[in-house]
């Protein structure tokens, strides 16, 4: 068997992204075409152009005729190829490439490999090797040359009849032509034999192209520029991103360096827009005010919404306004939904006078947009028992539009009511003594005595009130005095004030 010269064994790559099938070197690289359906074993010649390169016998299988010796589905497609080990056999597939391999330059290597022993797979042994010259040999032994890739990793562990990939990058020294997939370490020992199915091999140049510079047409064309390559460890775009992929959405210029085990590979593209013109974005108006649209200076074919070709389009009224333009063959259009909005409105009511204990409930009017009290109230109308100043807003996109109302205790004054009878019987009705004033009164303490003087109950807290008790048991009937402690606010002033009264507890 002859000796071949010796070419760069490269690293096993595990991972490998998705790569375009016209790339491949490798004709019929999936086993799918055949010259005459194979029927039988040892049918190789069959799936053209592969051919066996020694005296062994490799299969080819299709679905064209399905057989129990297809024991897993083809990876891809329907044919799959067979080789069998034994001790002093190795079996052997070989196939010209489309072309020679270039010196210098890196390309990468993938096959898919199942069998159905595990525990029998010989590990770093299966491997491709690349030749200027076919390999040739009339017996059935191994090829005692060093292949370019081989599978460091498989072995007896592996799945069951599951496809696994073994691939790897091949930097040749020029002029090879020839591939040669098989054993090339070891063969099996004594009742060692086992069977490996082969499936989708490829031998792809390590590139990567961006494509030509180019124009896209309107501002909304997109252009997805794809750097994926096999064995791809990092990707760099030109704004840092990493990702294989980039989508182009303005003009400009675009790089990536794509870093592999083999080589770092740098792309360049330019891409131009024709017509990259824009409308601008939705918009609201203020009632009476216009929008000047403008379609682009160098395209004089141009339409807008209403069939109109002026160079400009002043909007008055709600609607969508559009424009179509054309351009030696681009045609581009962009729209603009323009909304109008009435002024705010807001009205509070008058300010209010109100007299002793008396409340007012404020209901504002308003339209054409949110309205808010100033003091972070939640309700829109309020009840208001004391004096102030109230404000609130109503806003919209358009403007914003305040008003305020003033509560006031006026010449009646702010006064603390009081019953002057009550009767703690539990029916519901003047069951307590409980002093009330308007809004503007805070009470802090309330005091009542018996006819003698004596203090028969204090309080400082609220609620303010007696229910008829004194020392655990009724107060007996009769006339009480109270003093009633308070504040009055008014004017921004707050002033201490005390009120002094009988009433008359009745049982």
């Amino acid at each position: 068997m002859p000796r071949i010269a010796v070419r760069i064994v490269c690293w096993l790559v595990l991972a490998l992204p998705g790569i375009a099938a016209g790339q491949n070197l490798v004709p019929n690289g999936s086993f799918e075409s055949y010259r005459t359906c194979p029927r039988l074993d040892n049918l190789l010649e069959e799936a053209v152009p592969w051919f066996n390169p020694n005296g062994a016998t490799p299969d080819f299988y299709h679905q064209c005729f399905p057989t129990a010796q297809i024991e897993l589905p083809p990876r891809t497609g329907q044919g799959l190829a067979r080789l069998f080990m034994d001790l002093n056999w190795a079996e052997y597939l070989a196939v010209p490439l489309t072309r020679p391999l270039d010196a210098n330059e890196c390309y990468f290597f993938e096959m898919y490999v199942a069998t159905p022993s595990p525990g029998r797979y010989l590990t770093q042994n299966l491997g491709a090797f690349f030749s200027d010259q076919p390999l040739s040999a009339t017996d059935k032994g191994l090829f005692t040359v060093d292949p370019q890739v081989i599978d460091n990793l498989l072995g007896p562990g592996m799945p069951r009849l599951q496809w696994e990939k073994v691939s790897g990058y091949v930097k040749p020294k020029g002029g090879e032509r020839y591939l040669t997939i098989g054993s090339y370490k070891k063969l099996p020992v004594l009742l060692g034999f086992f069977y490996i199915f082969i499936d989708d091999v490829s031998v792809l140049p390590i590139k990567v192209d961006l494509g030509k510079d180019t124009t896209l047409c309107g501002r909304r064309s997109t252009l997805l520029l794809n750097a994926t390559t096999p064995g791809a460890t990092d990707y760099r775009w030109q704004d840092g991103s990493t990702s294989p992929q980039f989508r182009v959405t303005r003009p400009g210029t675009y790089s990536v360096v794509v870093t592999t085990p083999c080589k770092v590979l740098r792309d360049t593209i330019r891409v131009s827009y024709a017509l990259d013109f824009d409308l601008g974005p939705d918009t609201t108006l203020c009632e009476g005010q216009t929008l000047a649209l403008a379609a682009p200076a160098d395209a004089p074919d141009r339409r807008w919404q209403d069939g109109s070709t002026q160079p400009s389009y002043v909007v008055r009224q709600a609607g969508l306004y559009s424009l179509r333009v054309n351009q030696g063959g681009c045609i581009a259009g962009d729209s603009v939904r323009v909304r109008y909005v009435l002024p705010p409105r807001l009205s509070l009511g008058p300010d209010q006078d109100l007299c002793g204990a008396e409340t007012v409930t404020i209901k504002p009017t308003f339209a054409e947009g949110r309205f808010t009290w100033r003091d972070q109230f939640q309700e829109v109308q309020r009840t208001v028992g004391n004096s102030g100043v109230f404000r609130a807003s109503v806003s919209n996109d358009c403007a914003t539009v305040e008003d305020s109302v003033a509560v006031r205790y006026g010449e009646c004054g702010c006064v603390l009511y009081e019953p002057d009878v009550f009767t703690p019987n539990d029916d519901g009705e003047n069951d307590a003594f409980q002093p009330v004033g308007c809004g503007d009164i805070t009470i802090t303490s309330l005091s009542v005595f018996n006819r003698w003087g004596e203090l028969v109950y204090f309080t400082d807290r609220p609620p303010f009130r007696w229910e008829g008790g004194y020392q655990g048991k009724g107060a007996p009937a009769g006339v009480y005095a109270w003093t009633v402690s308070f504040q009055l606010r008014q004017g921004g002033e707050a002033v201490s004030k005390q009120k002094k009264g009988a009433l008359t507890l009745v049982r």
